[in-house]
């Protein structure tokens, strides 16, 4: 035997390997560790997904959701819209009331719901009320006496009148024609000016002078400063007077109108309620609200009504055109007569009986 031969022969009883290789079908322990390990963490994350899920959708579509707030929150949004819009009407109304004279020239405010208490509704005409008018320099440390001018039940609502004349006399007119004609024209105006500054808005709503206009709505005087013609239509301003052909024209001027405002009948509704209950005379001379023309062969005047000492209706020259063609001045001090619209359901009647001076009611609130 060759050496070449002898290496490529297998050897007797030796063991065979050769290049057979066993198949061996079953699976190491190592491996079946790996997938049972794989399939857990498989159920754990399908677990995780589903409360991942839940928690999604009740944060979505849950009692406290995403569409829940959402819902919530436009429904919030409709009524915050609705109440921006009540409360601009309400403005709106507010201001429309203002310009249209509803709340009057700084008399109060709009009045509120309360029921007015049967103490205030059984005030008569002509009962005595002290009333505090918030001026300390008149009265009794602001205090007045006032008698009931028209109850509450009455179409101008509830009105009080002083008794006598409060504070310093009003002096109307001037020296000259040109004042005189100005003070003429807004005589009406100056008075209830003047009576507005006794207006206590804790108890009332409005003021006035004696004579104008006492129509209330809401409270507040809305014709005031108007004026009543003959026939009783209710007007801002009357036409003019003109000076008689037969008059001389006065020097200067280019016209016969003399700019003057004509008579009204402001005072007639104050003086039927006054004179009804013995409380139109006072003992003092005191202005009316109300302009007078007098015309003559020799003059035409311009008056401011006023009542006398015993009661006698009267009035005062504030300007007067000559049939000579002179122009003249006039000027007069009287008494003041505030009226007051009181507020009748806000006071209370909190003593006395109303029958005098001495024992007059008096208010709170």
């Amino acid at each position: 035997m060759n050496k070449t031969e002898r290496l490529c022969k297998p050897i007797v009883g030796a063991p065979s390997y050769g290049n057979t290789r066993k198949t061996d079908t079953t699976v190491p322990e190592s491996h079946n560790n790996k997938a049972g390990i794989t399939l857990v963490a498989l159920v754990i994350t399908i677990i995780i997904l589903l409360i991942l899920a839940g928690i999604t959708i009740n944060l979505t579509i849950g009692q406290r959701g995403i569409l829940t707030r959402a819902q919530e929150a436009g429904r919030n949004y409709q009524e915050a819209a609705k109440r921006e819009d009540e409360e601009l009407a309400n403005f709106l109304k507010e201001a429309d009331d203002i310009i249209n004279g509803i709340t009057g020239n700084g008399g109060g405010t709009t009045p509120t719901t309360p029921e007015i208490s049967e103490a205030v509704k059984g005030l008569k005409v002509g009962d005595y009320i002290k009333y505090d008018t918030g001026v300390t320099t008149v009265g009794e440390n602001g205090v007045i006496t006032c008698r009931v001018l028209y109850p509450v039940d009455s179409e101008y609502g509830l009105q009080i009148i002083s008794d006598k004349n409060v504070g310093t006399d009003i002096t109307l007119g001037g020296s000259d024609w040109e004042t005189g004609k100005t003070v003429y024209n807004g005589a009406i105006e100056t008075l209830n000016n003047e009576a507005q500054k006794y207006v206590n808005e804790a108890y009332a709503y409005d003021g006035r002078c004696v004579g104008s206009i006492p129509t209330v709505q809401n409270g507040i005087f809305v014709n005031k400063n108007k004026v009543r013609d003959n026939e009783g239509n209710i007007l801002d301003t009357l036409a003019t007077v003109s000076i008689p052909e037969a008059y001389t024209m006065p020097t200067g001027w280019t016209s016969r109108d003399t700019g003057c405002c004509n008579t009204d009948t402001n005072y007639t509704i104050d003086e039927t309620a006054l004179k009804e209950v013995n409380i139109w005379t006072t003992g003092q001379y005191y202005w009316l609200t109300s302009r007078y023309v007098y015309s003559d062969s020799s003059r035409v005047g311009f008056y401011v009504r006023d009542v006398s000492t015993i009661g006698g209706l009267y009035s005062y020259y504030l300007c007067v055109v000559g049939s000579d063609g002179g122009t003249y001045g006039g000027s007069n001090a009287n008494g003041l007569r505030p009226c007051i619209s009181l507020k009748s359901n806000i006071i209370k009647i909190t003593g006395g009986d109303g029958t005098s001076e001495g024992t007059a009611y008096t208010i709170g609130k």
